[in-house]
């Protein structure tokens, strides 16, 4: 839905129809209040695994239904905190383990303005305060009128994830000495515009 207006208190549910069989991937929750950072509410799996962040689990649950592909996620208590754009987004790393701990967002960075043309490579760069090998650092993306899209993870000393579907795309290094986490694309189009975020995991 466009919008949703609740009272204090009262149950929030939002389902997101997907196009993929829930019990192949994971699908994960996130929200971004106005004026902040985004933030990973917790994900599911269409098995029955699921993993929410900790300050949220007691107010947030999912719900993964296989036959109408549709991920719902329900909350309690809602308050004007709880006021922001929520995002369902899928996971396709079947490493949970890493994959949690990538996603729990709180430190998120907006870089500036880059025009690459198409076919040429993109290098973007973010410079962390944080050791590389103490947190995951993943890499996102939104396009003008679509729903954020992750395109990978990478921690010193782990293995790096990707998006399955671009994987061929993209690719992401680390460079401890100068606590930099750079993001490479190659042959871009049109189709990859968009913000990109760095963002740090919170374990």
């Amino acid at each position: 839905p466009a919008s949703v207006t609740l009272q204090p208190g009262q149950r929030l549910t939002i389902s997101c129809q997907v196009s993929y069989s829930t019990g192949s991937y994971y699908t994960a929750w996130i929200r971004q209040p106005a004026g902040k950072g985004l933030e990973w509410i917790g994900m599911k799996h269409g098995t029955g695994d699921s993993y929410y962040k900790e300050s949220l689990k007691n107010k947030f649950s999912i719900d993964a239904q296989s036959s109408s592909k549709t991920v719902t996620l329900n909350g309690q208590n809602v308050q004007p905190e709880d006021s922001a754009v929520y995002y369902c987004a899928r996971y396709d790393h079947s490493d949970t383990n890493k994959l949690h701990g990538s996603t729990k967002t709180t430190n998120v960075n907006k870089l500036s303005a880059l025009t690459v043309q198409p076919g040429q490579s993109l290098t973007i760069s973010c410079q962390v305060s944080y050791s590389l090998d103490s947190y995951a650092t993943f890499w996102i993306r939104q396009a003008a009128g679509k729903t954020l899209e992750w395109i990978g993870a990478a921690r010193t000393g782990y293995t790096t994830s990707y998006n399955n579907m671009m994987k061929n795309k993209f690719s992401i290094t680390l460079q401890d000495s100068s606590k930099t986490v750079t993001l490479n694309g190659q042959n871009m189009q049109h189709e990859d515009s968009g913000v990109y975020y760095c963002a740090r995991a919170s374990q």
